[in-house]
């Protein structure tokens, strides 16, 4: 029996080599030119009104968007993962936690709650450079 599985992987590499060698031989396809891609442009400057209005536009835009950041990044909603005196461990999202430091004068709601592992919080404070957040208030949702 194991002649004839070592005769059957010997046929087997053969022929798997043959065929390699055979697509080798034959001549590559040519390949097509790509074509040029349009790019899309910004109209000519045209009515100063409506540059005007775009202007503001966009400035009201980035506005928005520049608030939301700083909001986000001021705040951390998640499930207590660590929690002891005046460190805490919010889990964000999948595989994802940022590191909460209390101080004395933080703020906890409901009043006299202790946030344990596995609560659900609302924490809004300073963001760090080390993307860590000191806790001015906290929520406790569950």
């Amino acid at each position: 029996m194991y002649i004839r599985f070592a005769a059957t992987s010997v046929l087997m590499l053969g022929v798997a080599t043959a065929a390699l060698a055979h697509g080798s031989e034959q001549a590559a396809a040519p390949q097509p030119t790509p074509s040029p891609i349009v790019v899309p442009t910004l109209p000519p400057a045209g009515n100063p009104q409506t540059n005007q209005i775009i202007r503001a536009a966009t400035g009201i835009v980035t506005d928005i968007l520049s608030r939301e950041r700083e909001r986000l990044a001021n705040s951390s909603h998640g499930q207590v993962s660590y929690f002891k005196r005046f460190d805490m461990q919010v889990q964000t999202g999948p595989n994802r936690y940022r590191t909460i430091h209390l101080h004395q004068g933080t703020v906890i709601n409901p009043r006299g709650a202790t946030p344990g592992p596995g609560a659900i919080v609302d924490v809004s404070g300073q963001s760090q450079s080390d993307g860590s957040l000191n806790a001015d208030y906290i929520t406790i949702a569950q």
